[in-house]
Order: structure tokens, then C-alpha cells, then sequence
């Protein structure tokens, strides 16, 4: 044998140990049962699904609320039955039980119960959609968000005795404040070094909103400039100013001196936590990264996009 043949044998059993080890690392990626593209609508993630076999409506992905809704003048047109609703024998004024439904995204289907509401629901501008799909309806599945490429991608149900790959950070279900529902709570995020965990709300158009009662451990002061954002709260200002850095897991997220945001004074005031978590991060903190949520094993993943 040629001793440019042997050098080439020897290379190849060099690389053999490795070939296991990358088939392992890449049996350990999510395996996603859809694909599906969003389109930014007034910075909230929409996207198109077919609904119990009919046309396709659009809706907004959210995961900063347990129920996934439906307005009422698009549950008309498909031709549902919603029931009300009763508190203490009386019907809630503007919200309906619109019953169990189908989503057809891509190649899979998702059963979602939806909430039949009216547009006041969501503030008083428009929802630029016919609905929203709630992350509850994603129960023991994995949803990325690749930001970048401007896709969505959804595993199919996840055994319960099915391995949990490796993620750095963690998700939790905490209540918003001591009586409000269980929202989707990750980390380690950091603001300006000091560490965060944040309630993760694609509804939220901005990057970061620092709690009042995190601002002190954090050295940070409640100044900026008053904004608008129509879909929080039922609209709500906040003070707009900058950081040193935001980031997840050590590595930034944005550029130098990103903007984040904190409680304003308007005669709306923002839903504050109680001190449960620090802050909560929308969309455009995450405009250069591919966010994987892993609502199985509870984890939570935010990578530079490849």
C-alpha cells in the first residue's frame, strides 16, 4: 500500500469515533412535524392556518396567555356556536366558549379550544388578525421561532418517557402576579450583566420591560421616553430607554446600548408581577436568533440564527 494510501486509511479511522457522536448530537434536534412561515403584523408573529378543514384565517402566536381567542366576526363566518361563559350564574360580557377546533399547519394537525371575543378584547386598535393561538395549545410539543428566516416550526406530541435533549436555559409556568393565570417564565436572560428571568410574550412588541420592583438589585433607574404599545394590557405606556446589554445564557443578544422599557404613568398602567420575575421580553430582542421553546421538557433555547 502507498504511503499517500496509508495516510488516507489512517485519517479515515482518525474520524470514526467522531461519526457516533455526531449522529447522537444530531438525533438529539427536535424533529418538527411543521413548518410554518409568519409575517410580522404590527410586530406581533402571524401567521395562516386552515381551520377545521375550511379556509385559511390568520392568527397571531402567543405566548403570553393561556387562551388562545377568536374574534367574534371570524367565528361568524365559519359558522360556530359559541356559548357563554358564566361567572356567579351571569355571562361574561364579551367573551364566549367557541368549543374544540382543528388547525391544520403544514402537515400536522392541533386541536385548540378557542375563545369566541369581541375586538375590544384586545385594546383599542384592530388586532391585525382573525385570532391568537395560545402557547397552551403547544402542550408537550416544541415550538421554534426562527426570527430571522421568518419560520415556525412545531413538533409533534412528545412522549412522556421521551429523552429531553440538552437546552441552557429553562421554562416555568409562573402566575403573573398572585392571582393572575400561569404564564410561560424563562432564563437565564441578563440585562446590563446583572441576571433576568423574563416572561416570554410574542404579543409584546418590544424588547424588554424591567419590573418596578426589580430595579433596585438591578441599578437600574425608571426614565425614558413615553410609548404606546397598542396590544399590551389593552394598551399601555411605556418608558423607552437604553441598556448597556441584553443578552441570554452570556451571549448578547442585540448591538450596544439596546433599548428596553419600563412601567409608564399613563391612566392605563401596566400589569406588574408582584416581584414573581423581573421582566418580560417580546419579539424584537430576538429579531437575530432562532428561539426554541420546549414545552415537554421545559426548556428553553436562544441561539444566533445559522
Amino acid at each position: 500500500m502507498s504511503g499517500k494510501a496509508l495516510l488516507a486509511l489512517a485519517c479515515l479511522v482518525a474520524l470514526l469515533p467522531a461519526m457516533p457522536a455526531q449522529a447522537a448530537a444530531a438525533d438529539e434536534s427536535p424533529r418538527f412535524a411543521a413548518t410554518v412561515p409568519f409575517h410580522d403584523c404590527h410586530g406581533m408573529i402571524c401567521f395562516q392556518a386552515s381551520i377545521d378543514g375550511g379556509a385559511p384565517h390568520t392568527l397571531a402566536l402567543d405566548t403570553g396567555d393561556i387562551d388562545s381567542m377568536m374574534l367574534a366576526d371570524a367565528a361568524k363566518t365559519m359558522q360556530w356556536q359559541p356559548k357563554p361563559v358564566l361567572s356567579n350564574g351571569k355571562p361574561v360580557p364579551g367573551f364566549k366558549d367557541g368549543g374544540h377546533h382543528v388547525l391544520t399547519l403544514g402537515a400536522t394537525q392541533l386541536p385548540v379550544h378557542f375563545a369566541v371575543v369581541g375586538p375590544a378584547s384586545f385594546g383599542p386598535v384592530r388586532l391585525p388578525a382573525d385570532g391568537t393561538l395560545a402557547y397552551t395549545a403547544l402542550k408537550d410539543r416544541i415550538l421554534q421561532i426562527d426570527y430571522p428566516h421568518h419560520l415556525l416550526r412545531i413538533s409533534a406530541p412528545i412522549a412522556s418517557d421521551a429523552p429531553a435533549g440538552h437546552a441552557p436555559g429553562t421554562l416555568q409556568l409562573i402566575h403573573f402576579g398572585h392571582y393572575g393565570p400561569p404564564i410561560v417564565v424563562g432564563g437565564p436572560f441578563d440585562v446590563d450583566g446583572h441576571p433576568v428571568h423574563a416572561q416570554i410574550d410574542t404579543m409584546y412588541t418590544g424588547t424588554m420591560v424591567i419590573y418596578d420592583a426589580a430595579l433596585a438589585k438591578l441599578g437600574l433607574h425608571k426614565q425614558g421616553t413615553p410609548k404606546l404599545f397598542d396590544f399590551t394590557d389593552g394598551g399601555v405606556e411605556m418608558l423607552a430607554s437604553t441598556a448597556r446589554s441584553l443578552g441570554f445564557d452570556g451571549h448578547r443578544l442585540l448591538g450596544d446600548d439596546p433599548t428596553v422599557y419600563f412601567a409608564g404613568h399613563g391612566k392605563n398602567p401596566v400589569h406588574q408581577p408582584d416581584g414573581l420575575f423581573e421582566a418580560t421580553v417580546g419579539n424584537p430582542i430576538f429579531a437575530h436568533s432562532v428561539v426554541t421553546l420546549d414545552f415537554h421538557a421545559m426548556t428553553l433555547d436562544v441561539r444566533p440564527a445559522g
